[in-house]
């Protein structure tokens, strides 16, 4: 199995600094070795926001491109999926299509597809919101 990480950070700010974006990477990477996923890509939108209409977000659609059967877009914690919670969705619809899933390293009900993983995400995306 194999995992493409998306990483993103909201503000130029952030994007120059890459601590942000080093911090996320980090987690990402350990997580893949405890795991035993191979990282086949690393994926940025630097300085967008998570409310932003997925057309505009380049990285995310490229990371959801990236993910074939049985792969993992794998991100640091759900917020960096989106803001919205149709949004949120809607990445888990396509990256499902693709044959993968989404993995949050914080968890946040990524392990399973049960009711309780499920409302687990719901709750998480609605709490995202801004």
């Amino acid at each position: 199995m194999y995992a493409i990480a998306y990483l993103r950070v909201s503000t130029d700010e952030q994007a120059e600094s890459r601590a942000g974006l080093d911090a996320q990477l980090h987690t990402i990477q350990a997580h893949c070795r405890k795991g035993g996923l191979e990282l086949r890509g690393v994926v940025t939108d630097e300085g967008v926001s998570g409310a932003a209409q997925l057309d505009k977000r380049h990285g995310l659609l490229d990371a959801i491109n990236a993910v074939g059967k049985g792969a993992v877009l794998l991100v640091s914690k759900r917020d960096r999926l989106a803001r919205d919670v149709v949004a949120s969705a809607v990445v888990e619809r396509m990256v499902a299509k693709r044959g993968g899933r989404v993995v949050s390293v914080a968890g946040e009900g990524t392990d399973s597809d049960d009711a309780t993983s499920n409302l687990m995400r719901r709750s998480v995306a609605a709490f995202s919101e801004r």
